[in-house]
């Protein structure tokens, strides 16, 4: 927002500020081009836009509270005050007066400092101001001879100019400020956040360092998956098939449907949300957190997306005293694959009850279903 600030002082300073009817203008311009950049951007979230309108509001009514303030500073300064020292009202001959500044007698012709004279130039009798006059002729007729010569020049002096071309740099100048606010705008839009997704900003899941390791694959970069056709070994420990659905909790924004066709019998998990309200909980018993207490142990998920579709899932850990795993991220296909990732607990507490592995089927929050087919520990390696 400091760009825009910045874009509607700089109008002013172009700009006829002391109008009211210019600046009105020149904040509309700067609500025009907030709306512009929000709308640019795809930003429909009504919480941030009011932010970003009130934030703009407040800016505006700072600037113009400085306005109005230094307008009203102006008002009061007093203008100079001129009086006719020539005694004949001629303007031409008139001269300002500073406060403490006063002409000497011998350049005014009939000022008196008696106090009658102090209620200005109305208070000189006539016949006082035509003896001084008639007695001091001789020493100012070459002073006003000399004024006279140059009132006359200051008549025939050409006035300037207008110039016509003022207010059409003045909006150009504008208009170049506003587009430069506009830019700076959608700028700020880009780099503060506002773009990305709800996934993307969430930062309540907290990585531990000593549970996330290398392991922790990034779904963009390719996944580390085991073969289908090598399968796992008897050291593997099945804690979870499409037969243990009752062991399924699902979040009151996700569903976990028991499935059995033609692709086999596996848990479609759809989350309707990427908050902790799209989350599947499936049940870890206690003897198997016994098993992995104080070790390094692999977790592979045996999963698939819907034919066609493409999903980014979430996986998180709440294994009761040992902790939590972090939050790993994968992207599957409609091609069945083995996700894979390591925790560490450094605990040698072995738990007394259960715990969970918590499965969102769209980090996006779009809605994409996961089938689940099996949960897998590989304790101590």
């Amino acid at each position: 927002m400091s760009g825009l600030e910045t874009a509607i002082r700089h109008a002013l300073e172009r700009s006829d500020r002391a109008n009211s009817e210019t600046r009105a203008r020149i904040y509309q311009s700067a609500r025009n081009a907030l709306e512009a950049g929000l709308k640019k951007q795809d930003v429909h979230d009504p919480a941030v836009i009011t932010q970003q309108r009130h934030r703009l509001e407040a800016i505006i009514h700072a600037i113009e509270l400085e306005e109005r303030a230094t307008l009203k500073a102006a008002a009061s300064v007093p203008p100079p005050v001129r009086i006719d020292t020539t005694g004949n009202g001629n303007p031409s001959a008139s001269a300002e007066l500073d406060d403490g500044i006063h002409m000497p007698p011998e350049q005014g012709a009939g000022v008196d400092h008696s106090p009658v004279a102090d209620g200005g130039l109305a208070g000189l009798r006539p016949e006082r101001r035509e003896a001084t006059r008639g007695a001091e002729a001789a020493p100012l007729e070459p002073t006003a001879e000399k004024r006279g010569k140059a009132a006359k020049a200051a008549a025939v002096q050409p006035k300037p100019r207008r110039r016509k071309r003022g207010s059409f740099l003045s909006f150009v100048m504008v208009v170049t400020t506003l587009v430069a606010a506009f830019v700076m705008a959608a700028w700020w839009v880009e780099t503060s956040g506002l773009l990305k997704s709800a996934a993307e900003r969430d930062t309540s899941v907290a990585n531990p360092p000593s549970t996330v390791q290398s392991e922790d694959f990034d779904g963009e970069a390719g996944l580390r998956t085991l073969g289908t056709q090598s399968g796992f070994s008897g050291d593997w420990i099945d804690v979870f098939t499409p037969a243990d659905a009752a062991n399924v909790k699902a979040g009151s924004q996700a569903a976990a449907d028991p499935v059995s066709d033609e692709r086999g019998q596996r848990l479609r998990v759809t989350s309707a949300t990427a908050e902790a309200g799209g989350n599947v909980l499936i049940e870890i018993p206690a003897s198997v957190l016994e098993q992995i207490s104080g070790k390094t142990s692999t977790v592979a998920l045996s999963v698939q997306a819907d034919a066609g579709k493409q999903t980014q899932f979430s996986v998180e850990c709440d294994f009761s005293s040992l902790g939590d795993c972090g939050r790993h991220r994968f992207t599957v296909n409609e091609e069945k694959s083995d996700m894979l990732f390591k925790v560490t607990f450094d605990r040698s507490l072995a738990p007394s009850s259960p715990g969970h592995i918590l499965i969102n089927s769209d980090v996006t929050g779009a809605g994409n279903s996961l089938s689940v087919f099996a949960v897998r520990i590989l304790p101590g390696q």
